[in-house]
């Protein structure tokens, strides 16, 4: 378990510069906990974004002192969209109201707020029974393709606990709306922000467990595919075109190795092998040119999107 360095007795500054966000759905069994836990450590910006509960979560956070906003739209990505239209702060921190983040990590993101636009938590366990192994090594091979598919080298893609510049956040463009949003917003700001990640002490859950490894796993792992062939087309269009050239290349080595034999050709596989060539080198000009349209599309989106800001200021 890691030892953090306590944020009791900071100045009351901290809730100038840090909004703390909790979306929920039905967290009873663990939001008094979360609040508490942020107060014990002198943190009182809190704003809960609950998703219509059934239960008390509302009542035992609005008691606790946060506020309490009901969110517009689906899921978690309609949380946090609701968020960012609230979040005055420069930085907002994104946690789960289940008990499973511990606060007391809040201090290592403080340390680098200033020069990233996101920073993920990267969750150690502190008990067997905060991450199974079959959910290890599902988020593993999740974190693995979307480093692979978006060029980057990050631990743990899927954690629910991160700060993000707020003004970034307002970049960032949602169109998922469940567990993958946290892959669609790091896809967005790798692709020409700044992210880093510290480590996050990660406990057993309180309530009952949401996340399907299997169901979820194989529905984020499809959207980070979705999302590499939006954000990251050159990565994802020149592996298509690899992937294409082995078939093409065998059956093309094997057309030249019956030419050596027989002096001929007389199965069609050399003619269908040049054709998926000429596909994969199709493949990979496209992801070129998307590659090269998605960047200036962004930028000129992002200095649209600033030249608004600052002219409603």
């Amino acid at each position: 378990m890691l030892e953090e360095k306590s944020l009791v007795g900071m100045p009351s500054e901290l809730d100038k510069v840090l909004t703390v966000v909790i979306p929920t759905v039905n967290e009873e069994s663990g939001i008094a906990k979360v609040i508490e836990e942020l107060h014990s450590l002198n943190v009182k910006n809190i704003v809960v974004i609950d998703g219509y509960s059934n239960d008390k979560t509302t009542e035992i956070a609005a008691q606790l002192g946060a506020k309490v906003i009901y969110q517009q739209g689906k899921g978690k990505t309609g949380a946090l969209k609701t968020a960012v239209e609230f979040v005055e702060t420069p930085y907002m921190l994104v946690m789960d109201g289940d008990f499973t983040y511990d606060a007391s990590c809040i201090s290592r993101f403080l340390q680098h707020m200033a020069s990233y636009d996101e920073i993920i938590g990267t969750r150690v366990p502190t008990d067997k029974r905060s991450m199974t192994g079959l959910h290890k090594l599902g988020n593993s091979i999740i974190t693995k393709v979307f480093n692979l598919l978006m060029n980057t080298n990050l631990s743990d893609v899927c954690s629910g606990m991160y700060v993000l510049r707020t003004d970034a956040s307002r970049d960032v463009h949602l169109s998922t709306t469940g567990f993958d949003v946290e892959a669609e917003i790091a896809a967005q700001i790798a692709l020409s922000g700044r992210i880093t990640e510290v480590p996050i002490n990660y406990r057993p859950r309180l309530g009952k467990q949401k996340l399907s490894t299997w169901k979820h796993g194989f529905k984020i792992i499809r959207s980070i595919v979705n999302l590499a062939r939006s954000y990251n087309p050159g990565v994802f269009y020149s592996m298509l075109g690899s992937l294409i050239i082995i078939p093409a290349s065998l059956m093309l080595g094997a057309s030249v190795v019956e030419w050596a034999l027989t002096g001929r050709i007389s199965t069609p596989w050399f003619f269908i092998g040049i054709s998926m060539v000429l596909v994969a080198i199709q493949a990979m000009g496209v992801g070129v040119m998307s590659l090269m349209l998605r960047r200036s599309e962004l930028r000129s989106t992002r200095r649209l999107t600033k030249m608004l800001n600052s002219k409603s200021i």
